[in-house]
C-alpha cells in the first residue's frame, strides 16, 4: 500500500503542477495558485488518510482502538477544510481553480489503482 500512495502522490503532484501550468498561461496567477493549491491539498490530504487508515488498521489488529485514538481521523478534516478556506477566503486563488486542482487527484488515484491492481495479477 505504501508503495501506491507514493506513485499517486508522484503522479498527482505531476497532473497538478500540468494543471497549474496551464492554469496559469491561461487565466493568469489567481488561477494557477488555486489549482496548484487546492491541488496539492488535495494530495496532502490523500496522505494523510492513507497513513490514518494504516495506524487505525494496526490499533483495531491489537485489540488498542479507542476512540480518542480513532477519532483523530477527524483532526484531517478539519485542516483540509481550514486550508481550503483559507485559501479561498485571503482571496489568493479563484474558487473555481481551486475546485479544479481537488479533481485532480481522484481521476490519479483511479489510474493508478487500476495500474496496481494489473501489476498484482
Amino acid at each position: 500500500m505504501p508503495d501506491l500512495t507514493n506513485r499517486v502522490t508522484w503522479a498527482g503532484a505531476w497532473t497538478v503542477a500540468a494543471l497549474g501550468a496551464g492554469a496559469w498561461w491561461l487565466a493568469g496567477l489567481s488561477a494557477a495558485a488555486g489549482v496548484t493549491g487546492g491541488g496539492l491539498i488535495g494530495i496532502i490530504n490523500f496522505r494523510w488518510l492513507a497513513r490514518d487508515l494504516r495506524r487505525a488498521v494496526a490499533l483495531v489488529a491489537d485489540g488498542q482502538a479507542s476512540l480518542v485514538r480513532v477519532g483523530r481521523v477527524g483532526l484531517r478534516q478539519l485542516f483540509t477544510f481550514g486550508a481550503l478556506g483559507a485559501l479561498v477566503a485571503q482571496g489568493w486563488a479563484n474558487p473555481v481553480a481551486v475546485g479544479v486542482g481537488l479533481a485532480a487527484l481522484p481521476p490519479v488515484l483511479l489510474c493508478q489503482g487500476l495500474l496496481s491492481a494489473r501489476e498484482d495479477t
